[in-house]
Protein backbone atom coordinates (compact mmCIF):
# COMPACT_ATOMS: atom_id res chain seq x y z
CA UNK A 1 0.00 0.00 0.00
CA UNK A 2 1.75 2.88 -1.02
CA UNK A 3 0.88 6.26 1.51
CA UNK A 4 1.40 9.28 -0.41
CA UNK A 5 1.79 11.66 2.62
CA UNK A 6 2.97 11.63 5.76
CA UNK A 7 0.98 10.74 8.71
CA UNK A 8 0.92 11.07 12.70
CA UNK A 9 -1.88 10.27 15.30
CA UNK A 10 -3.27 11.63 18.05
CA UNK A 11 -4.81 9.99 20.99
CA UNK A 12 -8.32 8.56 20.84
CA UNK A 13 -7.83 9.33 17.03
CA UNK A 14 -7.66 7.14 13.43
CA UNK A 15 -4.28 8.37 11.88
CA UNK A 16 -3.99 11.87 10.96
CA UNK A 17 -1.84 13.61 8.19
CA UNK A 18 1.17 15.75 9.25
CA UNK A 19 -0.73 18.56 8.36
CA UNK A 20 -2.74 18.57 11.29
CA UNK A 21 0.18 19.38 13.05
CA UNK A 22 1.24 23.14 13.61
CA UNK A 23 1.62 24.79 10.83
CA UNK A 24 5.07 25.30 11.63
CA UNK A 25 5.90 22.08 12.56
CA UNK A 26 5.05 20.79 9.21
CA UNK A 27 6.68 23.24 7.34
CA UNK A 28 9.69 22.32 9.47
CA UNK A 29 9.44 18.65 8.77
CA UNK A 30 8.52 18.94 5.19
CA UNK A 31 11.80 21.26 4.69
CA UNK A 32 14.10 18.91 6.50
CA UNK A 33 12.56 15.82 4.33
CA UNK A 34 13.29 17.46 1.47
CA UNK A 35 16.73 19.26 2.10
CA UNK A 36 17.70 15.42 3.15
CA UNK A 37 15.85 14.25 -0.29
CA UNK A 38 13.61 11.36 1.26
CA UNK A 39 10.01 11.36 1.73
CA UNK A 40 8.22 12.90 4.91
CA UNK A 41 7.11 10.07 5.94
CA UNK A 42 11.08 8.80 5.70
CA UNK A 43 12.05 11.44 7.16
CA UNK A 44 9.91 11.64 10.87
CA UNK A 45 10.61 8.19 11.14
CA UNK A 46 14.43 8.95 11.09
CA UNK A 47 13.57 11.89 13.23
CA UNK A 48 11.49 9.49 15.57
CA UNK A 49 14.76 6.98 16.01
CA UNK A 50 17.43 10.11 16.31
CA UNK A 51 14.78 11.47 19.47
CA UNK A 52 14.52 8.24 20.78
CA UNK A 53 18.16 7.82 21.30
CA UNK A 54 18.91 10.75 22.23
CA UNK A 55 18.94 11.22 26.44
CA UNK A 56 16.21 13.38 27.34
CA UNK A 57 15.47 15.21 30.69
CA UNK A 58 12.60 12.73 31.36
CA UNK A 59 14.83 10.02 31.65
CA UNK A 60 15.88 11.06 34.76
CA UNK A 61 12.57 10.57 35.96
CA UNK A 62 12.03 7.63 34.00
CA UNK A 63 15.23 5.61 35.48
CA UNK A 64 13.68 6.46 39.13
CA UNK A 65 10.34 5.24 38.38
CA UNK A 66 12.18 1.92 36.80
CA UNK A 67 13.88 1.51 40.26
CA UNK A 68 11.51 2.44 42.75
CA UNK A 69 8.73 1.98 41.37
CA UNK A 70 9.30 -1.30 39.05
CA UNK A 71 5.15 -2.13 39.04
CA UNK A 72 4.35 1.20 37.43
CA UNK A 73 1.94 0.62 34.56
CA UNK A 74 2.85 1.82 30.83
CA UNK A 75 1.50 5.14 29.01
CA UNK A 76 -1.64 4.27 27.85
CA UNK A 77 -1.17 2.87 24.14
CA UNK A 78 -4.08 4.31 22.34
CA UNK A 79 -4.96 2.62 18.62
CA UNK A 80 -3.06 5.46 17.59
CA UNK A 81 0.05 4.83 19.09
CA UNK A 82 -0.49 1.04 17.26
CA UNK A 83 -1.16 3.06 14.11
CA UNK A 84 2.27 5.23 14.29
CA UNK A 85 4.57 2.68 15.20
CA UNK A 86 3.37 0.10 12.69
CA UNK A 87 3.49 3.47 9.88
CA UNK A 88 6.60 4.19 10.99
CA UNK A 89 7.54 0.79 10.89
CA UNK A 90 9.34 1.87 14.47
CA UNK A 91 11.88 -0.92 16.45
CA UNK A 92 10.83 -2.29 19.43
CA UNK A 93 13.78 -0.20 21.29
CA UNK A 94 12.49 3.28 19.58
CA UNK A 95 8.72 2.69 21.17
CA UNK A 96 9.62 1.26 23.77
CA UNK A 97 11.84 4.18 24.88
CA UNK A 98 8.87 6.41 23.87
CA UNK A 99 6.77 4.26 25.92
CA UNK A 100 8.47 5.06 29.11
CA UNK A 101 9.24 8.32 28.76
CA UNK A 102 5.31 9.17 28.11
CA UNK A 103 4.68 6.91 31.10
CA UNK A 104 7.21 8.84 32.89
CA UNK A 105 5.08 12.16 32.16
CA UNK A 106 1.25 10.47 32.52
CA UNK A 107 0.60 11.15 28.92
CA UNK A 108 -0.32 8.59 26.18
CA UNK A 109 1.86 7.63 23.89
CA UNK A 110 0.98 8.92 20.75
CA UNK A 111 0.79 12.43 22.42
CA UNK A 112 3.97 12.16 23.78
CA UNK A 113 5.18 11.31 20.49
CA UNK A 114 3.72 14.57 18.96
CA UNK A 115 4.91 16.89 21.52
CA UNK A 116 8.59 15.37 20.94
CA UNK A 117 7.94 15.97 17.08
CA UNK A 118 6.92 19.82 17.78
CA UNK A 119 9.66 20.26 20.21
CA UNK A 120 11.87 19.02 17.84
CA UNK A 121 10.58 21.28 15.23
CA UNK A 122 10.93 24.46 17.49
CA UNK A 123 14.67 24.10 18.19
CA UNK A 124 15.56 25.32 15.13
CA UNK A 125 18.87 25.02 13.49
CA UNK A 126 21.32 26.83 11.37
CA UNK A 127 20.40 25.13 8.39
CA UNK A 128 16.67 25.29 9.33
CA UNK A 129 17.18 29.07 8.90
CA UNK A 130 18.75 28.43 5.38
CA UNK A 131 16.44 26.22 4.22
CA UNK A 132 13.36 28.73 5.17
CA UNK A 133 15.46 31.59 3.23
CA UNK A 134 15.36 29.48 0.42
CA UNK A 135 11.77 29.02 0.37
CA UNK A 136 10.93 32.27 0.72
CA UNK A 137 12.79 33.46 -2.03
CA UNK A 138 11.55 30.22 -4.26
CA UNK A 139 12.69 30.97 -8.11
CA UNK A 140 12.72 34.52 -7.52
CA UNK A 141 15.48 36.78 -9.09
CA UNK A 142 16.96 37.87 -6.08
CA UNK A 143 20.38 37.62 -5.64
CA UNK A 144 21.39 36.49 -2.11
CA UNK A 145 24.77 36.01 -1.06
CA UNK A 146 24.06 32.54 1.46
CA UNK A 147 27.13 32.60 3.14
CA UNK A 148 26.30 35.54 4.16
CA UNK A 149 22.90 34.73 5.55
CA UNK A 150 24.85 31.56 7.48
CA UNK A 151 27.28 34.18 8.90
CA UNK A 152 24.51 36.33 10.01
CA UNK A 153 22.23 33.26 11.53
CA UNK A 154 25.04 32.21 13.12
CA UNK A 155 25.94 35.35 14.86
CA UNK A 156 22.46 36.32 15.50
CA UNK A 157 22.49 32.91 17.76
CA UNK A 158 25.74 33.01 19.09
CA UNK A 159 27.31 30.58 17.36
Amino acid sequence: MLIARAVLTLSGMALIDIENLPATTSGVLRRRAQAAGVPVRQYVRRELVTLAARQAPIDAVVRFLAEERPERAAAEVDTGALAMINVYDLPAEVWSVFDARAAAAGMPLSDYVREELITSARRGTVDDAVLEIREALGDGDLPLDMEAVVASVRYARGL
